[in-house]
C-alpha cells in the first residue's frame, strides 16, 4: 500500500475482523456481487497497478506514484464519481419543466419470485414505462420518462422496487405542450394487472425457476 494512502470506510468495514472473508465463504453470493467487492476492495492499491509521475528535468529526482481506480459502479469513490457524470450529462438533457416522482412497488410476498428469477426485473421496469405512456398516449400526449429499478429498501433488505420521474405534461401530433397527470387508482389497476400477466406467462411457459413459497403465486390469481 502507497504512502499516505488512507483506506475508505467501506473497505474497513469489509475488511475488519475478515468480514467479508467470512461472508464469501459461507457461500451463496452471485458472481457478480463477488466481482463487485473484489473490485472495491481492491480501489486504490498496487493490485490494480501503479502509474509513475516524473520529471522531464534529468536533475529533478522527484517522482509521484498514483494507483489506479477500480471503476466499479459499487465503489464509493468511483461509483459516485459516474453517478455525478451521468446525473450531469441527464440534467442537460431533460425537459426544463415540472416533473412528478412515481414508486411502483409489488407485494412482499412476490419479493422472492423476483429474487429468483432475477431476469424478470427487466420486465417490471419496462411494464412501469408502459404504464405511463399508456395513460399518456390515450390522451394523445407523448411524456418524457426516466426510470430506475432499485432492488433493496430502506434496510438493505431484498426488496425490488421501480422509481419513476415524468413530465407532467407532453407533446400532442402538432408539436405542442399539453399538461398531463395521472390517475393513481387507474395505474395502480393496471399495474397489478400487468404483472398478473408477467408471471402468469413467466410461469406457464416453465420459465420461472422454483421458489421456496410457491404459495406467493396465489396473488397473481386476483382478479
Amino acid at each position: 500500500m502507497l504512502s499516505g494512502f488512507t483506506p475508505r470506510p467501506l473497505k474497513r468495514l469489509f475488511t475488519a475482523n475478515q468480514c467479508w472473508t467470512s461472508f464469501l465463504d459461507a457461500g451463496g453470493l452471485r458472481d457478480i456481487e463477488v466481482e463487485a467487492v473484489t473490485k472495491m476492495l481492491a480501489c486504490g492499491t498496487r493490485i490494480l497497478g501503479v502509474k509513475e509521475f516524473g520529471c522531464d528535468n534529468p536533475d529533478c529526482q522527484h517522482v509521484k506514484y498514483l494507483t489506479n481506480s477500480c471503476g466499479s459502479r459499487a465503489c464509493p469513490s468511483c461509483g459516485k464519481k459516474a453517478t455525478d457524470l451521468w446525473t450531469a450529462t441527464q440534467l442537460n438533457r431533460l425537459p426544463d419543466c415540472d416533473w412528478v416522482h412515481l414508486v411502483f412497488t409489488l407485494p412482499d410476498t412476490l419479493w422472492p419470485v423476483f429474487e429468483s428469477n432475477r431476469w424478470l426485473l427487466n420486465d417490471v421496469c419496462r411494464l412501469a414505462v408502459e404504464n405511463l405512456l399508456y395513460a399518456a398516449r390515450k390522451r394523445g400526449l407523448e411524456p418524457g420518462i426516466f426510470c430506475a429499478i432499485h432492488t433493496y429498501g430502506r434496510r438493505l433488505n431484498w426488496h425490488p422496487h421501480v422509481h419513476v420521474s415524468v413530465t407532467c405534461g407532453g407533446l400532442n401530433k402538432h408539436g405542442q405542450w399539453k399538461k398531463l397527470s395521472f390517475l393513481k387508482d387507474a395505474m395502480r389497476s393496471r399495474w397489478m394487472w400487468n404483472m398478473r400477466q408477467l408471471l402468469l406467462k413467466a410461469w406457464s411457459e416453465g420459465h420461472c425457476c422454483k421458489v421456496s413459497d410457491e404459495a406467493a403465486f396465489c396473488l397473481i390469481q386476483r382478479p
